[in-house]
């Protein structure tokens, strides 16, 4: 969630050129959390009956928090998304209901799934896409994110999955990480990941971006460091490298993202 305002703060400061005025950061934020706390609730609901048994110490399984207060956190997360999200228009606000109802989608029919990729794939690239058409400033250009990002934001899929494959496997659920086993789910992870910043660089030159060396230059560079450094926690304690891996590829992607819209907003 956290990861998620940052990269929609930092979106708005490449859309708008500088810091937005805080009536419209700050709806915009607002909104993106809304969105966030109803699939993070949702999740949480439906993760309930395995989470009794792998992580009781979870808010919902150790009864910090009740069903009935998960509930209405969904509720409440969709009317602050509605009421912050609705006045910059009826484009943008569908734009960012789609992009929550695939998170939603996500969490109660592909997640334990062998489609579990798909709303990854779908879902990532409308961040930057809603926050431009949010503040005024639609990027035709930004639709490229979509076969550009197309194997980083599954390589996040993978990567977020991994902690979870052995419980996957005992719980005989039919996903794709499952199937492959963690080692090979790290490296799809890593190999996604890789792919963005080489994509979108080969794309630049292609449609004539301007000066897009340096930024995309500096993001393969993050994607680089994150891959040594995780493939080292991974090879040294697996337990470490495991839960590294997820916001790793998260960053690595989010500044492949970025350096492309940075590279057609000029």
């Amino acid at each position: 969630m956290i990861v998620v305002e940052l990269a929609t703060a930092a979106f708005a400061v490449i859309a708008w050129g500088s810091v937005p005025p805080v009536n419209l950061l700050g709806p915009l934020l607002l909104a993106m959390l809304g969105g966030q706390l109803a699939i993070g609730a949702t999740n949480e609901l439906v993760d309930f009956p395995l989470d009794a048994v792998a992580k009781p110490r979870k808010p919902l399984p150790s009864g910090d928090v009740s069903p009935a207060g998960a509930r209405g956190m969904v509720v409440a997360g969709l009317i602050i998304m509605t009421v912050f999200g609705l006045p910059f228009g009826p484009a943008p606000f569908a734009l960012l209901a789609l992009g929550t109802g695939i998170g939603v989608a996500y969490d109660l029919w592909f997640k334990r799934t062998a489609w579990s990729w798909l709303p990854y794939l779908l879902a990532l690239p409308l961040l930057p896409i809603w926050v431009f058409a949010a503040l005024g400033r639609p990027e035709a250009r930004l639709l490229l994110l979509y076969p550009l990002g197309a194997l980083a934001t599954v390589g996040v899929h993978f990567a977020q999955a991994l902690p979870d494959v052995v419980s996957d496997r005992e719980a005989g659920l039919d996903t794709v990480s499952s199937k492959l086993g963690g080692d090979k789910t790290f490296v799809l992870a890593w190999l996604g990941a890789g792919s963005g910043p080489l994509l979108a660089l080969a794309a630049a030159r292609m449609t004539g971006v301007p000066e897009p060396v340096s930024a995309l230059a500096i993001a393969a560079g993050i994607t680089l460091g994150c891959l040594v450094v995780n493939a080292a926690l991974y090879k040294a304690q697996r337990r470490l490298g495991v839960a590294a891996c997820f916001p790793l590829v998260a960053l690595s992607t989010l500044s492949s993202g970025l350096a492309w819209t940075i590279a057609v907003a000029r």
